[in-house]
């Protein structure tokens, strides 16, 4: 039974978290990836091999959970050696590492590192750990860091018996590495450094604190409060929702915690085949998702169905339908961590899951409403900040009030997931086109998925001796070629600067003008054919592909030019032009066509 002290701490926690607590963000609509799983570093997740896939994940995923990356004894990464240098591992080279988390953070995906702080290896024996000097300041653990309760006082005999020790352990024991005694100034000194090291040097967004039972929560709040990551998640590993939301309350709200309550109503309710364990009843009749998402902590709740630990142990494993149970996680509160294996197995199916939430704006702590709980069917209906989506899992054949087949966006086995989204209906590139030149009644169709409108080999042309062409996107078109009050009577998107260039590669933020359509911004571009991408969702529009007979206008430019940028004829930057050939040169934001001589 949950207790009242623990209920109203979970009150204060509510005001205190959503406040200001740097624990998570609140509203947060990424969902985060553990990008590997025990060993796999052997075969597919190395730094290098995770890079190469950065246009398969970064479309998906917010953040990218990745072992610890120092060197350690063994290939895992979980009994440390060094913290602030030598982040040469099995996993890859410190290039490597740092060239990962750069190519990723173009594409606004940030990197979660493994932090293991609860315990640590020495360099040549089981206590010399390394001294480290990292921002013009030396930093080194002795023995009087190690825990008095350590097992290495007891097996190392009489070389260790007069080595200084530290206080008795505050948490759980690990008996593979040495336990490090948290109550130590020094060690607190060294654990703050270390994080912030992790986040200024090597360019982690965040943490995963490894085996934060090992030691109280209120140094977890030191030590954020000290690095201030963006994100922080705790492996606080206990079924008990009263234990988990302690541990938060601990840290004062600053860190998260993975929802190990509501992994273990997922194994339960599939291992069972009884949809009802995916439920809890607020106040013994309110439906709502089982685990730490149903009440105050969803902001600080990520959600999982395995990790690389219970993965490998079939009583904690997961048995059961894996893209149902990621269907479940994917359409409720919290921060959903989908693992490896499973997207490895099933991405199709997970990845139009996440488009889905993304579509209708699913953040952490969106609103849910349990529409249906029976053996055969859970069934609830989310709203986001751009559309509402419902989702059904288990056998049961049914479909949510309101909702029709043609509002079906993806489904497989006991799973099925319905959106019904605020997107305009129709968009349409207007401007300097090919077909005409600003006719409000004749812009090129954009053919829409959800939030995503494409359309291919739109061809600009510019007039009156221009440069460039311009365009801007509507939502209506009129029945004459200059009704302008036709197409301003709804919301327009364009720049977010008047006449913003944009050019083949380029993605720009897009720009909403509901208030006054008629004051949109228009991009400009030269004259060309491309293939046109809008995100309503992330707000972005996408050129890509010109065509081999891009018509440039040759123009003046400085005598004194910036250093100047090849392209080749269709849009790809060479780094030593060729003789002889003819390349789209860039100098400042200006362009010409030229035959390089």
């Amino acid at each position: 039974m949950r207790t009242l002290k623990v209920l109203l701490l979970g009150l204060g926690l509510l005001g205190t978290a959503n406040a200001g607590a740097i624990g998570w963000p609140n509203a947060y609509e990424g969902v985060m990836l553990q990008g590997f799983y025990w060993d796999s570093y052997q075969t597919e997740t190395k730094w290098a091999q995770l890079t190469a896939k950065v246009d398969d994940l970064a479309p998906y995923f917010k953040l990218i959970w990745v072992p610890n990356s120092a060197k350690s004894t063994g290939g895992q990464g979980y009994m440390p050696i060094y913290w602030f240098t030598n982040h040469n591992s099995d996993m890859g080279t410190e290039t490597e590492l740092k060239t990962m988390i750069s190519t990723y953070k173009e594409r606004g995906v940030g990197f979660i590192a493994d932090v293991v702080i609860n315990h640590r290896n020495g360099v040549t024996n089981w206590v010399d750990f390394p001294t480290e000097t990292w921002n013009g300041t030396t930093y080194h653990i002795g023995t009087e860091g190690i825990c008095s309760t350590d097992e290495v006082w007891t097996q190392g005999g009489d070389y260790y018996s007069s080595m200084a020790r530290g206080a008795a352990d505050e948490g759980d024991d690990f008996d593979g590495s040495r336990d490090l005694d948290h109550t130590n100034a020094n060690v607190q000194e060294n654990c703050k450094a270390y994080c912030k090291c992790l986040l200024d040097t090597w360019g982690y967004v965040g943490f995963r604190l490894d085996m934060c039972k090992g030691y109280a929560g209120y140094y977890t709040k030191m030590y954020n409060q000290y690095a201030q990551p963006t994100y922080s998640v705790g492996e606080y590993w206990d079924s008990s929702y009263d234990a988990v939301a302690a541990w938060i309350e601990a840290t004062g709200g600053e860190s998260a915690a993975f929802d190990f309550p509501f992994k273990y109503a997922v194994n339960s309710a599939f291992s069972s085949n009884d949809m009802t364990k995916l439920v809890w009843y607020e106040n013994g009749t309110t439906p709502k998702p089982a685990g730490m998402i149903h009440h105050w902590y969803q902001q600080l709740a990520v959600t999982f169905i395995d990790n690389h630990d219970t993965y490998r142990d079939d009583s904690n494993k997961f048995q059961g339908n894996w893209a149902a149970a990621n269907a479940f996680m994917i359409c409720s509160p919290g921060t959903p961590c989908v693992f490896w294996p499973h997207w490895t197995a099933c991405g199709d199916q997970i990845g139009r899951m996440i488009e889905a939430r993304n579509a209708v704006g699913i953040t952490n702590t969106s609103e849910v409403t349990v529409l249906r709980s029976n053996t055969n069917c859970y069934m609830a209906e989310l709203t986001g900040t751009r559309g509402r989506l419902a989702v059904k899992i288990g056998s049961e054949m049914v479909t949510p009030d309101g909702y029709s087949n043609s509002d079906q966006y993806c489904y497989g086995t006991d799973y099925c997931i319905w959106i019904k989204d605020n997107y305009p209906t129709n968009l349409y590139i207007l401007g300097n086109l090919d077909s005409g030149s600003w006719l409000t009644n004749s812009g090129v169709t954009m053919t829409k998925s959800t939030n995503v409108y494409k359309a291919s080999g739109v061809t600009f042309k510019a007039v009156d001796n221009n440069t460039y062409a311009y365009f801007s996107l509507v939502t209506t078109l009129a029945s004459s070629s200059s009704d302008w009050n036709t197409v301003n009577s709804s919301a327009r998107y364009g720049a977010t600067s008047s006449d913003l260039l944009i050019a083949a590669g380029d993605t720009k933020t897009v720009q909403e003008f509901s208030s006054n359509p008629g004051s949109a911004y228009s991009w400009k571009i030269l004259p060309g054919t491309y293939d046109i991408t809008v995100d309503l969702a992330d707000m972005t529009i996408t050129v890509a592909n010109p065509s081999a007979s891009t018509s440039i206008h040759d123009m003046e430019v400085d005598a004194e030019p910036a250093t100047p940028v090849y392209y080749t004829i269709d849009g790809r930057q060479v780094a030593t032009p060729i003789p002889g050939t003819i390349y789209i040169v860039r100098r400042g934001t200006e362009y010409q066509k030229e035959l390089n001589r």
